[in-house]
């Protein structure tokens, strides 16, 4: 693949940085890939290659790309990071990860001029409002690291990338959470994920953190450090796209990116946005409708309303509907990944602790099912465990393998 042609472009009211995509080893036609803001940001745009080659440098890999080779400056020390995660992509995925060459041209470094200043992804979940409020809470305004920048990226939610006016939506709905927080939101769209690699199993375990790390990058003549709120907490880390392993290796010598609040679980974390009203009121999950209201019903509302209801929080919130949430529904919702199943299993006690051992109840039903301990299949396991000890258990991983990471995903999908 060769990254080349690395321009800004000012169009009416937006400017564009942009690259053109020519594939070597894989029969696709050149592209042009870009991040795009409104003329107020066109001054935090860099000329570089750096966004391109965080962009590009796994759907290459994926395609079976030799190599990639950028005619622009990239930071050495961004291309050290990338090959180490090329080779924690090796370990976590197996040998049939495939390894790329990384070529840059040789320009020389130049610093750059003006203040460091920080920012965030905002859009809406509760992790990304969980980080700002914890920033809020632990940094006062002085400090280089107080969020002053919030960025919405439109163009890598698979359910409204097709729907702008979502977006635009989102200018009013996340613009009241920036402003109460004295910070500036960002609007920058990308067609990166669509026109690289669109698969939604490649976005989540190599290509998440990868989109957010290069649409930092495309800011940084603005933002010299920048927060990626994490997916996961310390007791539940798996191999996937976003992951404290894999973020901070996007950072460059201009550009330090944080993975924040690992240590956090999403019930904490939703406990922070809980007691801040103006999160509280603007919380936006719904991936059919981001950033529009959210339906209350799908596993991503279902989810967020339990860790509400457990804080005593959610008939506080004009973000749900509290009357939708009943043991029915949340029995009726679908467990389809281990990623999903870690934020289930934290709920159970503090649900029974506020008196909703109706919704604990639904809460273990669920799990159990994703975890195959119903019907025969579950009976076959218990009579396992109580009497082999797990035997069979152990017996089927060495015959058949463990599989690899996100495969009980793959299995709903499929």
């Amino acid at each position: 693949m060769i990254v080349t042609n690395v321009r800004i472009e000012n169009g009416e009211g937006t400017a564009r940085l942009t690259a053109t995509v020519i594939w070597e080893d894989t029969r696709r036609s050149p592209v042009d890939i870009y991040f795009e803001v409104p003329s107020a940001f066109a001054g935090a745009l860099v000329e570089e290659g750096n966004s391109f080659l965080v962009a590009c440098v796994f759907p290459a890999a994926e395609a079976g790309e030799k190599r990639i080779a950028v005619d622009s400056y990239v930071c050495p020390r961004l291309r050290a990071g990338l090959e180490m995660i090329l080779r924690l992509f090796q370990r976590w995925y197996g040998t049939g990860q495939r390894r790329i060459a990384l070529e840059s041209a040789a320009v020389a470094y130049r610093r750059r001029p003006g203040p460091a200043a920080a920012a965030a992804f905002l859009t809406g979940g509760i992790d990304s409002l969980a980080t700002l409020r914890r920033n809020r809470l632990m940094f006062q305004p002085s400090h280089p690291e107080f969020i002053r920048d919030l960025v919405c990226l439109y163009g890598i939610n698979f359910d409204s990338d097709d729907s702008p006016a979502t977006f635009a939506r989102a200018m009013d709905v996340l613009g009241r959470v920036a402003e109460q927080s004295d910070a500036i939101l960002i609007p920058l769209t990308t067609n990166a994920r669509r026109e690289l690699n669109p698969d939604l199993h490649f976005f989540r375990y190599k290509f998440h953190a990868a989109l957010l790390g290069a649409a930092a990058h495309a800011l940084s003549g603005r933002v010299s450090t920048t927060f990626i709120a994490s997916s996961h907490d310390i007791p539940n880390l798996m191999p996937w796209g976003s992951h404290p392993l894999v973020d901070t290796n996007f950072s460059s010598a201009d550009l330090r990116i944080y993975h924040d609040g690992v240590e956090l679980s999403r019930l904490e974390k939703t406990r922070l946005v809980a007691d801040w009203d103006v999160g509280l009121q603007n919380i936006r999950v719904c991936t059919a409708n981001w950033p529009g209201s959210n339906c209350s019903r799908c596993e991503k509302c279902v989810r967020t309303m339990l860790g509400l209801t457990a804080l005593g929080a959610l008939e506080r919130s004009r973000s749900f509907e509290p009357q939708l949430l009943t043991e029915a529904a949340v029995r009726a919702t679908q467990i389809v990944a281990d990623s999903q199943a870690t934020f289930y299993a934290e709920l159970i006690q503090p649900l029974r602790a506020v008196g909703r051992s109706d919704l604990a109840a639904a809460v273990e039903s669920i799990l159990a099912t994703y975890r195959g301990e119903t019907g025969i299949r579950g009976a076959l396991k218990q009579l396992d465990q109580r009497y082999l000890g797990g035997g069979l258990l152990t017996l089927k991983r060495s015959v058949g393998g463990s599989g690899t990471a996100g495969e009980p995903e793959r299995r709903a999908q499929s």
